[in-house]
């Protein structure tokens, strides 16, 4: 009875904090760290911002917290969607896309990521290293299982994975300053990181030449 008990409390602690979080982001990402407040976010939930206290120590944890749940989102939906895949060019074009997709359906995080680069960059550099760490590797192994099975042509499959992951986040950044303009600018013209797949796509695969 005491483990049912036990179970049933830790489920709430994980639904809470994963509300907290998921409420936290569209605000950081809007309003930014400095000018956010945890009343903003407490008012968002509907509770006292003592609630919000129980689960974080402060705005910084809660900030950081809510950037590691974009990146082990991110991880998961790769694990899902790239990672059973065997074909390597296959491989190749479903990581752009899932890449892309991933940041036009969670715009709000490549706010809140940009910020902890920006704000935090010891802890920016702590967690994406973790995430970047496996994606690199799997980079790496689809890289060499191409090249041993003839569809890719001999590499450094070390600079090559290196210059794949380089040019996802370029296109990223590239959409990300971009989309500050526009909205500086008020265009109303919607511009999509998955209108970009293809022409990334064919262009880690087959390069430039004809």
């Amino acid at each position: 009875m005491d483990a049912v008990k036990e179970n049933r409390k830790n489920d709430l602690v994980l639904r809470r904090k994963e509300q907290i979080l998921a409420a936290a982001m569209p605000i950081f990402a809007k309003y930014g760290f400095a000018r956010t407040k945890i009343d903003q976010i407490a008012n968002d939930l509907n509770v006292g911002k003592g609630t919000i206290y129980r689960y974080f120590k402060d705005k910084k944890s809660l900030f950081i917290a809510v950037f590691e749940q974009g990146c082990m989102e991110m991880h998961q939906t790769f694990a899902k969607n790239v990672h059973p895949i065997t074909d390597p060019p296959v491989k190749v074009a479903a990581a752009v896309k899932t890449y892309f997709q991933y940041f036009d359906n969670n715009r709000d995080f490549i706010e809140i990521m940009m910020q902890v680069r920006s704000e935090f960059k010891e802890e920016h550099r702590r967690i994406f290293m973790q995430s970047y760490s496996d994606y690199i590797v799997r980079i790496q192994d689809n890289l060499r299982n191409g090249v041993k099975s003839g569809v890719f042509r001999d590499m450094d499959v070390e600079k090559t994975a290196d210059t794949i992951s380089a040019t996802l986040q370029g296109v990223l950044q590239s959409f990300y300053v971009r989309k500050i303009e526009d909205d500086s600018d008020q265009n109303e013209k919607t511009e999509s990181l998955t209108d970009r797949t293809d022409a990334v796509t064919q262009l880690l695969l087959h390069g430039l030449t004809k």
